[in-house]
């Protein structure tokens, strides 16, 4: 089992559901992922940052700084994504426990509203 955040709008016409945990495709494709989601601020930052270890003198050194920064990436999606709905006005409704992001949302909806 996974956990799920599930984020709402205060208005309760839009809800989101995100997986808790590391994110390979955020790992594997930065940019294009920030992208995907929105995030502009970030996709440019991390091009930036691409582009900077690319310029470094040692290869070594820019592979370790490569792989180091998709880590970071990766265990940081959930953060910058969290970033974005909160900036667009959604709120955390909900943690859940299941198997998959619809069980996840069922399972939100079944709780009783606080």
């Amino acid at each position: 089992m996974a956990s799920y955040c599930i984020y709402r709008r205060p208005d309760g016409t839009d809800e989101i559901v995100i997986r808790d945990g590391f994110s390979w495709p955020a790992a594997v494709l930065g940019p294009v992922w920030a992208l995907w989601h929105g995030l502009w601020i970030a996709a440019l930052a991390l091009i930036a940052l691409q582009a900077l270890i690319a310029l470094l003198p040692w290869p070594v050194v820019a592979a370790a700084a490569a792989v180091a920064q998709a880590a970071l990436v990766g265990w940081h999606a959930l953060d910058l994504r969290v970033w974005r709905l909160e900036r667009d006005g959604y709120r955390l409704a909900a943690i859940v426990l299941a198997t998959s992001g619809e069980e996840a949302e069922r399972r939100a909806l079944a709780r009783p509203a606080p």
